[in-house]
């Protein structure tokens, strides 16, 4: 293995290749990813309270917001597609002030489903940090054989 400070890959006649530090820190994504921390932090938060969508978009982003970004429209379909897949379900309030809204509740499925959601993610995050740390002792390890 290539230990020399500059060496091996990654150089060409630019220099060292560029760094995307945001490819490393995550951020707003999008895909799979970003699609799975909204339905876990809407389920989560319907766990909660029974709430409307709006509410939810302030929940997730004061809980997710360093993950993932979220817009009223993202909200109710993924919504919607919660409440088709049986994990919400929704109904019609009236306040005696104000337009109705539509307030949807977590279902024993979902709780069932974000039980399984906490888990895998519990799981994730411990092999994630065993590789935070392993990949911090390899720094440390690396700078104190150089002397740097």
């Amino acid at each position: 293995m290539n230990r020399e400070r500059g060496g091996g890959r990654g150089r060409g006649r630019a220099g060292p290749a560029s760094f995307d530090e945001s490819a490393v820190r995550g951020g707003p994504g999008g895909g799979r990813y970003r699609r799975s921390v909204l339905e876990v932090s809407i389920l989560a938060s319907l766990a909660e309270s029974t709430t409307h969508g709006y509410d939810l978009v302030e929940q997730i982003h004061a809980l997710a917001a360093d993950l993932v970004c979220i817009d009223p429209g993202s909200m109710y379909r993924l919504l919607r597609s919660l409440e088709g897949q049986g994990l919400v379900s929704s109904s019609w309030k009236t306040p005696e002030a104000g337009p109705s809204r539509r307030v949807y509740v977590i279902t024993e499925q979902g709780v069932d489903v974000l039980a399984l959601m906490a888990e895998s993610l519990h799981e994730r995050a411990a092999a994630m940090q065993r590789l935070a740390d392993h990949a911090m002792q390899a720094v440390t390890d690396i700078r104190n054989e150089s002397g740097g």
